[in-house]
Order: structure tokens, then sequence, then C-alpha cells
């Protein structure tokens, strides 16, 4: 029986502290300065995140496309931008375009996952619009295009003084991690972890982020060689909010945000209590099995007879 009790007693004992030794497998802590306010990987099919919509309008500018929110779909766990060959509006193309506006803050980092399509005069975007439209000298845009022999992607960013265009050398086509981390140190883009760009320039003006497919401006129309419809497709879309660790840094004076939909802004949970409460249900049973133990093999007195 003690034997018995051994065995079981070291079972239990490492099972408690096996949640010592191998924590629960957690995510990885986010980016210095950063803290997560969004995460979505579109596999509600048929829904846009919270904050999010499908636009519905002429583009400015010399665009030869209409957005429109049937170009805009969620599913197989992708949020698709197509671009048809169809006249509305007097355009003549319909394409697809979507602004988290629920997202809008001063400063934000923001990681996709994206494969855009393949062809000429196609312009897959990620935009960051200011919010108060008399800002309108605020909007920075990463602009990919994948023509064939000339695929490139062009970084445009405006503080209110000016605007700094970069281009980057492909190739762009297959899927890519793309981030745009935008700091009071710096407006940065990253393409698979490698920052392929950095402009000192930074504007302050709160601004929403967004995805778009447009035609007729940078890249061209598409012509017969480019097969129509075509999609820009994003796997996943996460979302970091400014908050520095350096007290040497500045903390940014903002306005409110709005971020609706949002991850939820305390701490992650804490697993210890829940750990120790485990311990301790263990220990208990221990203890209980060992007074069992005790109680069975301690000698006896015989019971005393009685004499009539």
């Amino acid at each position: 029986m003690l034997r018995r009790f051994s065995a079981v007693l070291v079972v239990l004992t490492s099972a408690a502290l096996s949640g010592l030794i191998f924590p629960e497998r957690v995510d990885a802590a986010a980016p210095d300065g950063w803290r997560p306010v969004f995460s979505n990987s579109f596999d509600d099919a048929g829904t846009l995140p919270t904050g999010c919509s499908a636009y519905d309008g002429a583009p400015e500018g010399a665009q030869a496309s209409y957005f429109r929110p049937e170009a805009v779909t969620v599913s197989g766990g992708h949020l698709s931008l197509a671009l048809h060959r169809r006249t509305y509006g007097g355009k003549p193309f319909v394409t697809g375009e979507v602004r988290c506006v629920g997202a809008a803050q001063q400063f934000g980092r923001y990681e996709f996952r994206a494969l855009v399509p393949v062809g000429a005069g196609i312009d897959s975007m990620a935009l960051l619009r200011p919010v108060d439209r008399a800002a309108a000298q605020h909007g920075s845009q990463l602009e990919i295009m994948a023509k064939p022999g000339d695929e490139q992607a062009v970084v445009s960013n405006s503080d209110g003084a000016g605007t700094t265009t970069n281009v980057l050398t492909g190739p762009f086509r297959d899927w890519h991690t793309y981030v745009i981390e935008w700091a009071p140190s710096g407006f940065k883009i990253f393409v698979d972890g490698t920052q392929r760009s950095l402009d000192p320039a930074v504007s302050t003006e709160p601004r929403w982020f967004g995805f778009a497919v447009t035609t007729g401006d940078r890249a061209g129309t598409p012509g017969s060689s480019t097969a129509l419809p075509a999609e820009f497709q994003i796997d996943y879309l996460r979302i970091w909010s400014f908050e520095p660790t350096d007290l040497a840094t500045p903390a940014p004076v903002t306005k409110p945000s709005t971020r609706e939909g949002a991850m939820p802004s305390g701490p992650p949970p804490n697993r210890h209590w829940s750990l120790w409460l485990a311990v301790s249900a263990v220990v208990t049973a221990a203890l209980a099995l060992f007074a069992l133990v005790i109680h069975k093999t301690r000698p006896h007195r015989p019971k005393s007879s009685h004499r009539a």
C-alpha cells in the first residue's frame, strides 16, 4: 500500500510541477513600445471586422475605377478586394476599398499578410488617411504593383509640410508580410521582416487604416494581357497603438481614439492564480491519501470482550 501511495504521490507532484517547469504556451510578446489593439484573421465569412466597412464612391484623382461594396468579400479566411471590368458611375472599372475608421489613432503599427494580383494596371494599396478631412495633406500609403517585369512598391508619406516618395524593388508576387510603422521616430516599411523604407517626417494627425485596389493612376489601366477580375487578398490584419516604454521618449499628445471592436486593453490574464489552485488541490489530495494509508496500515487493538 505504501508503495502504491508513493507512486501516486509522484505522479500528482509531477503534474503540478509541470505547470511550473513547462508553462502554458502564449503568443509572442508585442514589439517594444506597442500595445495590441486589433487582430482579425477574416475567419467569419461574409462579415467585415467591427469598425471596418466597404466604401461606396468614386475615388479622388485620375483613377479609372469606382469603389463598390460588392467588390469587397470575406471568405475562405481572406479579405478580398476585387477589380472588375465593368462600367459604373462613369468609370470603366469597379474596385473595392475597406476603411477601418473604427481603428483610427495617432501613431500605429500595422501588420498584414497579403497576396497582390499580378498584371499591368493594378495598384494594391494599404492606406493611412486623416480622420479630419481638413487635414488632407496628412495621408500616407503603400502601393504594390506586380506588373510582370517591373514589380515595385511605392511608399508615399505626407506630414502636412510635404510628401516623401520612396520606390521599393520587387518581386512582390506571392504571399508577403508587410508592416507599416508610424511612430514619433519615423515612418517605416518592413517586408517579410526586413526594413525597406524609413522617412523621418511624421504626421501627428489621427488617421484611419484601410485597403484598396485601384487602376488608372500610377499603375495605368489593365490591358488585354491582364486577366480580370483580379483580387487583392489579405490573410490577416493586426494593429498596435503606440505606448513608449522608454521614459526618455515623451508620450505623444493624442486626441481621443475611436477604436471600435478593438482587443481588450487590459493586461493578459494572470495564470498564476489558477496554477496555485491546482497545486493546492494536489497537495490536499496527497494529504488525504496519506491519512488513509496511515489509517489502513497502523496496528489495531482487538476489540474488548464482555462477560455476562
